[in-house]
């Protein structure tokens, strides 16, 4: 049986000479490996995936707002659709007998 390693792709990472708003000096990277436990390797992946969590949607976009037919098929087929529109625009907690509708 013959194992086939799937190739990854590298990427040349050049850390600063000290520290800027948007890198890291090699020092930078040496202390946080050493106060994580990590390697430098795994550092920079940790803070890439952070990165990639707080930057990138976590979901597909979707094609933007529904159109009026699309909320007028949504609504005929709501069991909401007895119920008047006003009771819809108060606030949940701006009153708490609002709770009970």
């Amino acid at each position: 049986m013959t194992l086939i390693a799937e190739k990854t792709e590298s990427v040349l990472l050049r850390l600063r000479r000290k520290d800027t708003p948007t890198g890291v000096s090699s020092q930078t990277v040496d202390l946080l490996a050493q106060q994580t436990g990590l390697s430098k390797t795994e550092v920079i992946h940790l803070a890439l995936r952070q990165l990639a969590d707080r930057c990138l949607p976590k979901y597909e976009l979707d094609d933007g707002p529904l159109t009026d037919a699309q909320l007028s098929a949504i609504r005929a087929a709501s069991p909401a659709t007895q119920i008047p529109i006003e009771r819809f625009t108060q606030g949940l907690f701006e009153n708490e007998r609002n709770i009970n509708l």
